[in-house]
């Protein structure tokens, strides 16, 4: 009871003070607040007013917003896992082994004997290109009666020449297009080598390209006296300084004339073997026969020095095949054959 009486006059103090300030609150200069003049608000003519003109107010377009498009998203596949395929191993083949064959010594040419076989002295491509070698010529003494008359004594000796040369392809060793016709052009250019005028020399040499082009029955030949001596003799040479001017000068461009030119010399040599008793010395047959040899091996001996294009062994050969002229001349004169 105490308490809330007490609150009762704290209250009652409390309304008086305030009261109290109300009361005296002019005397201590705090007077209430003066009112604010209203502003003046002029008369507007309604006529003066300017027309209300509507703003255009932005109207908000519609604006295209991206549409998420659905994205493919990456699958994954299933990888094919590599399978394991079985590998054909690689068997291992027998190798050939490069076997060392002999090499061949170097060929003594001053060795070959009597019956050497002919691809030693004259490879059978050489006398195949001799062959077309001395049918020009032959062809060309022939094209007109003028050409004949100033080549006559060439004509008779490349005549007897192609009988030599037919009498080697048809005795060689190695095969080639010719061997089948050769004894069909060994008695054409024996027929031709027999003429002595122009029409016959010309039907002569038309029958001897018949010969080569046609060819024959292959027929079997002998190393018998073939042709004849004095104009094979003649022919040498006339052959032999061709191949001194040729080894002598330019001799690698010449090589394959001088490879020519020996095999000539050396199927000569070969195919007058036996011609001894055409000589000024019949009863001296073995050495016919002996310096016949030489001339052939130094020949075959400067052939194989312009196909290994070796100058030096060529010069060396040439000045041996010019020895062995030399020494049968001493015996055989040339001016003296039969």
């Amino acid at each position: 009871m105490v308490q809330v009486s007490q609150l009762r006059s704290m209250v009652a103090a409390l309304a008086i003070f305030a009261m109290t300030g109300l009361l005296f609150s002019p005397l201590i200069g705090c007077a209430p607040p003066e009112p604010r003049p209203e502003p003046e608000i002029e008369a507007v003519d309604p006529d003066e007013v300017p027309p209300h003109e509507p703003v255009d107010e932005p109207v908000d377009e519609p604006v295209d917003e991206p549409v998420d498009e659905p994205v493919d998203e990456p699958v994954d596949e299933p990888v094919d896992e590599p399978v394991d395929e079985p590998v054909d191993e690689p068997v291992d083949e027998p190798v050939d082994e490069p076997v060392d064959e002999p090499v061949d010594e170097a060929v003594d040419f001053d060795a070959l004997p009597i019956d050497a076989p002919v691809s030693a002295y004259a490879p059978a491509d050489i006398l195949l290109a001799q062959v077309d070698h001395f049918m020009e010529r032959l062809e060309e003494s022939v094209s007109s009666p003028d050409e004949y008359n100033d080549f006559a004594t060439r004509f008779a000796r490349d005549a007897n020449t192609m009988i030599v040369i037919a009498l080697a392809l048809g005795l060689h060793d190695e095969d080639h297009p010719l061997k089948a016709n050769a004894s069909s052009m060994l008695e054409a250019a024996q027929a031709l080598a027999a003429t002595d005028e122009y029409e016959a020399a010309q039907e002569g040499v038309a029958n001897l390209q018949t010969a080569i082009a046609e060819g024959g029955d292959g027929s079997d030949l002998e190393g018998t006296k073939v042709a004849s001596l004095p104009e094979l003799m003649e022919q040498v040479p006339l052959i032999n300084t061709s191949i001194n001017r040729r080894v002598r000068r330019r001799f690698e461009r010449n090589v394959d004339d001088i490879a020519g030119d020996a095999a000539a010399i050396a199927v000569i040599a070969q195919g007058t073997l036996a011609n001894a008793d055409d000589t000024i010395a019949p009863d001296r047959d073995d050495e016919w026969v002996k310096y016949s040899i030489e001339m052939r091996n130094a020949a075959a001996e400067l052939l194989a020095a312009a196909r290994a294009v070796d100058e030096e062994a060529a010069q060396a050969a040439f000045d041996k095949l010019g020895q062995s002229c030399d020494d049968c001349h001493v015996i055989f004169h040339p001016e003296e054959v039969n």
